[in-house]
């Protein structure tokens, strides 16, 4: 039984460490399209606009990337909770 509740406790900390690594990614993205909205604004060029959208995507992909590892986790999770 003990072996069980360190494996959850190992999947746990992985489940906590994408959730987080989620929260960083969606705070640098903003940081990062803002920092080019406010470029954009004071030098009265559009072209920052649309190269805030690269990043955007980029960081769009990577919380996608990192939910769907999170989601997959607490299957397991559930998996091996479930097992005797």
């Amino acid at each position: 039984m003990d072996e069980k509740i360190n494996h959850l406790k190992l999947i746990q900390d992985v489940i906590t460490r994408l959730s987080n690594n989620s929260f960083l990614i969606k705070g640098w993205s903003v940081t990062l399209v803002s920092a080019l909205f406010a470029l954009s604004v004071s030098d009265s060029n559009i072209k920052f606009v649309f190269l805030s959208l690269i990043p955007s995507y980029i960081f769009w992909g990577l919380d996608g990337y990192f939910l769907n590892l999170e989601r997959r986790y607490r299957i397991l999770y559930d998996n091996v909770r479930i097992k005797e």
